[in-house]
């Protein structure tokens, strides 16, 4: 069962896309020639096994005790003890096309291993002709720099190593969002999989409260038409408003082709922005989203859970902090500005600030000045009630922390610090260039 999807989607709904990529993936492979499929499970499962050795004639091994990398070892050697050569591969590859293993038979001719990258930082296929003990022991899992710990793990073992095409794998509810755009747009045909997020999104329940998103906008035509598409497919979501602060690139003309988003313009500055958007707003909850942060799929339900609360009168995400594009190589660097959101009661706009809109009203709204407006308005929420922390994280572009990693440190860690002091906003605005 894919557990990370279960506070999205709930227990059957991760097991019914547990089952459906199960069955995408090993579907393609029956096709496969001159291939011994091996199916490695983690306990034994007589409904399971049936079903999967009736899609291909599978054999099916335990794969025993140990962790992650342990467990591949274990079944890398056991294969090579039947052929020249073995090729381990996830079972939460949608779409996976199979002229990748055609890729890593023709490498393994003349190296030692292939590994196949997968976009997470990580890797989704492993193989080898030879596999000395201990290969793949104690690694480091779940990070954005997987990949690379592996590779050097494989040539420190004195392995040669070619690389293949890279794919995706499902881990989160950000993937799975991800692979609903890929099947919207015919980028990836995945029957299966499709079939079952059509039928979860037809069984959940829409949120009591109306949700209003507000996105303040500058020049961000790179990026708010993927958002926009975004949030048209999420789920509780009242309506959603653009306030445009002059951009000159296309971003107007993308946010107006979306039938069902509001575009009106303000005066430049996110507090003006996003306080024309609240105006404007008619939702009970006003959810306020940079054009560069990404919600998670559950969103709409987490905010009503929280606004459920005892004295509850706003809340926040934690963030996690990517490289743009798929970059990877800055790695654990960028989640150091994600620690402040798992501590601070005094959140930050990157976090998606929602608020009851009477409340919003009540409070003013955020102050009109250059900077430190989000932190001035959580200090107003905070004297007025709760709020609260949600434990579920949005996706934050790290393009600021890239262009100046020193002055972006500062700006998340010394200048609130001052602020609180008694520093005016206005005096680290001169040193402020925004890098959108």
């Amino acid at each position: 069962m894919k557990t990370r999807l279960i506070p999205a989607l709930g227990a059957e709904g991760a097991a019914a896309i547990g089952r459906a990529l199960f069955d995408d993936l090993w579907t393609r492979m029956r096709t496969l020639e001159d291939a011994k499929i091996v199916l490695a499970v983690t306990e034994r499962d007589p409904e399971f096994e049936q079903r999967a050795t009736s899609v291909i004639a599978a054999e099916i091994w335990p794969q025993g005790d140990g962790d992650l990398g342990e467990r591949m070892e274990r079944a890398l050697r056991g294969g090579l003890e039947r052929a020249d050569a073995a090729i381990v591969v996830g079972s939460d590859l949608p779409g996976l096309p199979l002229r990748v293993f055609a890729q890593a038979r023709e490498a393994l001719h003349d190296h030692d291993a292939v590994l196949g990258p997968a976009e997470d930082g990580g890797f989704y296929l492993i193989g080898a002709t030879r596999c000395p003990d201990g290969l793949l022991a104690g690694m480091r899992w779940s990070r954005g720099d997987t990949r690379e710990w592996t590779l050097e793990r494989l040539r420190s073992r004195g392995l040669s190593v070619k690389e293949i095409e890279g794919w995706f794998d499902i881990d989160t509810p950000q993937d799975l969002w991800r692979l609903e755009e890929k099947i919207a747009r015919g980028e990836i045909s995945t029957p299966p999989v499709a079939a079952a997020l059509r039928a979860i999104r037809s069984a959940r329940s829409t949120p009591l409260r109306p949700i209003s998103v507000i996105i303040p906008m500058l020049n961000e035509e790179a990026r708010i038409g993927r958002r926009l598409e975004e949030l048209t497919r999420l789920e509780g979501i009242g309506e959603v408003i653009v306030v445009d602060g002059g951009s000159s690139d296309r971003s107007v003309a993308i946010a107006r082709s979306f039938a069902n988003v509001s575009v009106i313009e303000s005066k430049r500055g996110r507090a003006r922005q996003m306080n024309a958007g609240a105006a404007a707003a008619n939702g009970e909850v006003l959810l306020f989203l940079h054009a560069d942060v990404s919600l998670p799929c559950d969103a709409a339900a987490r905010i009503d859970q929280a606004l459920d609360q005892k004295g509850a009168i706003a809340g926040a995400f934690r963030t996690w902090t990517v490289a743009d594009f798929g970059g990877r190589r800055l790695g654990w660097v960028l989640h150091i500005a994600d620690l402040r959101s798992r501590y601070t009661s005094l959140p930050y706009g990157d976090q998606a600030i929602f608020v009851d809109a009477a409340v919003f009203r009540e409070v003013g709204g955020f102050p009109d000045q250059p900077l430190m407006e989000d932190l001035e308005f959580s200090r107003r929420l905070k004297r007025r009630g709760k709020i609260i922390r949600v434990p579920a994280s949005v996706i934050v572009s790290g393009r600021r922390f890239i262009e100046r990693p020193i002055y972006y440190a500062a700006a998340m860690n010394i200048f609130p610090l001052l602020y609180r002091m008694g520093v005016p906003a206005v005096r680290f605005a001169r040193f402020y260039r925004d890098s959108r």
